[in-house]
């Protein structure tokens, strides 16, 4: 059952950005592949992956051939993320944004 209310604490010690890469990569099996489509390098991605890892305690990805395969954990927190990223997108999908160049990364220095 989620939470009733938010703990900002939480939420506070992970970065958003960081759940999109993790689930791009799960997406795509990839780590370049997901660069590309998060419009990254691959070496942020990496280093994105690498600070998950740490803060899961879980290697979250293993080589498979030219794949990444998810660990059963990496699984789990993709199944949990995607909706939830989801409804997120939806609810801002519904409220103005600035023309593009304009107004992004407006948390960048939170990171």
């Amino acid at each position: 059952m989620p939470p009733t209310s938010l703990d900002p604490c939480l939420l506070r010690s992970l970065d958003l950005n960081a759940l999109v890469a993790f689930v791009a990569v799960y997406r795509e099996r990839n780590v370049s592949r997901a660069a590309h489509c998060l419009g990254l390098t691959q070496p942020a991605v990496s280093n994105v992956l690498g600070k998950l890892r740490r803060r899961f305690n879980d290697p979250l990805f293993l080589r498979a051939g030219r794949q990444l395969a998810p660990t059963p954990l990496a699984t789990r927190l993709a199944e949990d993320l995607q909706p939830a990223l989801g409804a997120l997108e939806a609810v801002l999908a519904g409220y103005p944004q600035a023309p593009s160049g304009e107004g992004g990364k407006f948390f960048q220095g939170y990171n």
